[in-house]
């Protein structure tokens, strides 16, 4: 039973890709940009929420809550 919990997580513990939903956003050289290695689609972490317009400061991208809205759970991240 601990199986199906543990395949529901991600194996390589990454923010999945808003485009194809796969695990494998990686960061470029550039900061806050990320590309997906799967369906190479680049994206940027922004600062001020698409969905709500609250403004966050971009700590560090190696955590994935990082990548959401704290207000409102929306996705920091949009296509570059």
């Amino acid at each position: 039973m601990s199986d199906s919990v543990e395949s529901s997580r991600s194996p390589l513990k990454r923010a999945p890709c808003p485009n194809c939903g796969e695990p494998w956003l990686r960061p470029t050289q550039l900061p806050g940009r990320l590309r997906c290695v799967n369906c190479l689609s680049r994206f940027e972490l922004v600062s001020q929420c698409p969905n709500c317009g609250e403004h966050q400061t971009i700590l560090r991208m190696s955590n994935t809550e990082d990548m959401q809205c704290q207000s409102c759970g929306a996705s920091m991240l949009q296509p570059a």
